[in-house]
Formats: C-alpha cells, structure tokens, sequence
C-alpha cells in the first residue's frame, strides 16, 4: 500500500474513533488487537476496544483535530488535540499520540494501538 493510501487510512480510522463509527473500528482491527493506553492496563481483542471505545469513556463525546499523521511500513503515528467539557462545564483538552501496527496490504488491520494522552493547562 502507497503510503499516502496509509495515511489516509489513518486519518480515516482516527475519524471513525471519534465520531463513533464503530462499523469502521470493528472492520479494520484484528480479533486479536491489542490497545495499550500508557499508564493503564492493556486491553487485549476486538471486543474490549470497541467496548473501551464506545462505552464509558465515550470518545465520540470529544472534539478532534489531528496534527500529523506519518506512516511508513506496517507502522504509523497520528498525533492530535481533543477537547471535552469536565465538571462545571470547564473545557479539558489533551494532546494525544496514537501508534499503529498493522498488517494487510488492501484492507489494513490493526493490530497494536499503544495511546500517550497528556492533559494539557
């Protein structure tokens, strides 16, 4: 796949992820996925991401934007800012870094997510 088909890709999944598409999430990480969000403990299958992703901590609830996308191989970054209101209405917003492996040529694969999220002042 040329690369920019891959960033393309991934500027389309990171959409998906935030706007709730959880079809498109489903479709393109493998059974065996597994999302490390630093500091926590790694979730492990398709089911427990889509479960983190679009239950409790509802992401589609966030305002995006991506920064940079770079991919190169079976390897990609997309780094980016999201906003959501906290207690009392206050905006919180968070830088974010999202890693990706991934396997297939055509139709991509995650398979390793591994997420660095800072809470910005």
């Amino acid at each position: 796949m040329r690369t920019s088909s891959t960033t393309d890709f991934l500027r389309d999944f990171n959409d998906a992820f935030f706007k709730g598409k959880k079809d498109f999430i489903e479709q393109h990480v493998s059974d065996d996925v597994e999302w490390i969000m630093v500091g926590t403990m790694p979730l492990k299958g398709r089911q427990a991401l889509v479960d983190a992703a679009f239950g409790m901590q509802d992401y589609t609830q966030m305002a995006f934007e991506v920064d940079t996308i770079i991919a190169a191989g079976q390897e990609g970054a997309v780094k980016g800012v999201m906003t959501a209101k906290g207690g009392n209405d206050r905006e919180r917003k968070y830088c974010y870094c999202d890693f990706y492996e991934w396997q297939g040529d055509g139709e991509l694969q995650i398979t390793k997510m591994t997420s660095f999220v800072v809470e910005t002042k």
